[in-house]
């Protein structure tokens, strides 16, 4: 583990909530203090300066349409720098509409195409519909499967991307489509919004072993369950109830 202080940018907590996102960062600097680091949380909004460079995670909820062009209006600004923490593997998880702040462009319904930071080669298309529902997916990079809830603006991806997270029912990239989100070396990006990694040991437990350096994330399968667990009792709870939920909807 890192010997330094771990800090975690959350990115416009204000803007990109709709479902309880911040629960995501809370989790995650509990798993982290349990673990015996020392952790400092940042939040950042619309006109607040940043350095990416001293962050070890950075986190984006969902949000409103319109919340998400003006969360790009503004970190449209960092772009060059931003890009820059991603290359060097920086790792980060954008929920719900936030991921899509890395494709080209989003056409809303009503036909605007608006531009986006354009890391990925991939482009949205909205419609007037929605796509809700809870669901059960399968993560390329994990060998157990993740329960999350979508509520997204009906529509499709388009776009020669990765696309780590296998859906059923059909509530992916597409109305057809089996999958969905984006995956850029330590860029995780879902549909699934809300408490994500909450509902999740096993995701909670990949991003912990990112930041602070385990090995265990270089071996595909089932990880280990989280030091965590010996320490702070409310890891056994989650693990109950991401089990008995896996199961329920199974």
């Amino acid at each position: 583990m890192k010997e330094e202080i771990i800090k975690i940018l959350h990115l416009y907590p204000d803007l990109m909530n709709l479902y309880g996102d911040w629960a995501n960062v809370e989790v995650l600097k509990r798993e982290l203090l349990a673990r015996g680091a020392e952790v400092v949380v940042d939040k950042k909004s619309v006109g607040d300066d940043i350095d990416f460079t001293i962050y070890d995670f950075l986190f984006i909820g969902s949000g409103t349409e319109q919340s998400q062009l003006a969360c790009k209006r503004d970190i449209v600004l960092y772009k060059e720098a931003l890009f820059e923490r991603i290359e060097a593997g920086l790792p980060m998880l954008a929920t719900g509409n936030s991921h899509e702040l890395f494709g080209l462009a989003v056409t809303d319904a009503g036909k605007n195409r608006h531009e986006m930071l354009g890391l990925l080669d991939f482009e949205t298309t909205r419609l007037h519909s929605r796509v809700t529902g809870d669901c059960v997916i399968k993560a390329s990079f994990l060998g157990d499967k993740l329960i999350g809830f979508i509520n997204r603006a009906g529509g499709c991806q388009s776009g020669d991307i990765e696309r780590p997270f296998f859906i059923e029912p059909r509530m992916g990239a597409s109305y057809e489509a089996h999958s969905e989100g984006i995956r850029y070396k330590n860029l995780i990006g879902t549909y699934l919004t809300g408490p994500v990694i909450v509902r999740n040991p096993p995701l909670l437990r990949f991003f912990a072993d990112l930041i602070t350096g385990d090995t265990a994330i270089k071996k595909e399968g089932h990880l280990p369950a989280s030091p965590a667990l010996k320490v702070d009792p409310f890891f056994d709870f989650q693990e109950k109830a991401y089990t008995l939920t896996v199961n329920e909807m199974e």
